[in-house]
């Protein structure tokens, strides 16, 4: 796998079920959200705007992608809902992902992404003294799993764990037995 594939692999609708565990103080949350991940043409302003506020060449750019979310954490009274662009530079293997907005609604300039055996990848981005190490792998064509580690600078530690399953795959239709 190599980055344009993982955006043709991860467009679509997914629900997606997630569990975090703050190891420092053994706390745990849960959450459910929806996800919609949808391609960008080459010539989509949000593209050319995110470069600029990044000082990247379009011409750098291998393939983009607006993720949009909405749903909701254990324990919090407010929806999460969100959307972001994203922009993946490099070579097709190994580079940096750009996004309009970063983990947690931090500002981050990038995160590096590698592709590992299994055609899992990896994004590592660091910004203010915290390291977020995320990885994504797809277990069939409709499961896409994340393990991210979050180190923060105070020393804390957090752990989450995604499952998520694309929405709106018709099953097929079943062949008829053929008759004796």
């Amino acid at each position: 796998m190599d980055i344009r594939e993982f955006f043709q692999q991860s467009s679509g609708k997914w629900s997606s079920i997630k569990s975090s565990h703050h190891i420092d103080s053994t706390t745990q949350q849960s959450g459910k959200s929806t996800l919609q991940m949808v391609l960008l043409e080459p010539d989509d302003a949000a593209i050319a705007t995110l470069c600029e506020k990044q000082g990247v060449r379009l011409s750098q750019v291998l393939g983009a992608a607006r993720v949009e979310w909405d749903g909701y954490i254990e324990g919090e009274t407010k929806n999460q809902k969100g959307s972001l662009v994203m922009v993946a530079t490099g070579d097709l293997t190994v580079g940096r992902m750009y996004r309009s907005i970063g983990y947690f609604g931090v500002a981050v300039p990038y995160s590096e992404y590698s592709f590992a055996e299994g055609d899992e990848i990896t994004f590592r981005t660091e910004a203010d003294g915290t390291v977020t190490v995320e990885r994504i792998w797809f277990e069939s064509e409709n499961v896409r799993l994340r393990h991210t580690k979050t180190n923060r600078s105070d020393g804390s530690t957090t752990i989450a764990f995604c499952s998520e399953v694309r929405l709106g795959v018709t099953k097929p239709a079943a062949e008829p037995i053929p008759s004796e």
